[in-house]
């Protein structure tokens, strides 16, 4: 079954109406100076955080709006701003929970994350490294470390009114002072009030 077919199927079943707008999604939380801990969990509460740190309000979504899931980022700043290494790069594990099932089960990040701002997916340039035989000084056009990516290969549909939430489990991930942040993208459909666009 292809994606979208996926997406018309479970939004039928959970009676969903058909005529919303198709999209590109971009699902983001942030979690404010989480320190040194073993778990993490995004998309668990919403309080306190600006439009900039979060574009939910809820852990679900409206009752007309439905996404398929195909990218996990997930990114830590220190207190300036600056992009670091995600929990210090110890052995950690994504899981992904709708409603009560866990659809995603301890997903190893480390595969998707180093220093060389180049993930295992190839999908990005190799920032900040030398790649010739002259000493080329770092730009600032060039990040030294990436934020972890994750291309999911199978579809994860989040359906209409069905809570979700991220998990990150390490042996004591150093998350700092700053923030992590946590964005699922794809695709998916919004509510759509008009006729005619």
């Amino acid at each position: 079954m292809s994606q979208i077919n996926k997406l018309a199927y479970v939004d039928q079943k959970l009676g969903a109406p058909s005529d919303g707008q198709q999209t590109t999604r971009i699902l983001f939380n942030t979690i404010e100076a989480p320190g040194t801990t073993s778990g993490l969990i995004f998309f668990k509460t919403f309080q306190g955080l600006t439009n900039g740190q979060t574009n939910l309000t809820q852990n679900r979504l409206d009752s007309m709006e439905s996404m398929v899931i195909k990218t996990i980022w997930l990114a830590q700043y220190n207190t300036a701003g600056i992009l670091e290494n995600f929990g210090g790069k110890v052995q950690q594990t994504v899981s992904i929970i709708l409603g009560n099932q866990q659809v995603v089960k301890s997903l190893p990040i480390q595969f998707n994350q180093g220093d060389t701002a180049q993930t295992f997916d190839r999908l990005h340039e190799n920032a900040a490294v030398i790649t010739d035989t002259f000493v080329v000084p770092f730009d600032s056009s060039y990040q030294f470390h990436m934020p972890v990516e994750i291309r999911l290969l199978t579809d994860i549909v989040i359906p209409p009114q069905v809570s979700f939430e991220v998990r990150i489990d390490s042996n004591a991930g150093v998350y700092g002072a700053g923030a992590v942040v946590c964005a699922l993208s794809g695709y998916g459909k919004i509510f759509s009030a008009g006729n005619t666009f």
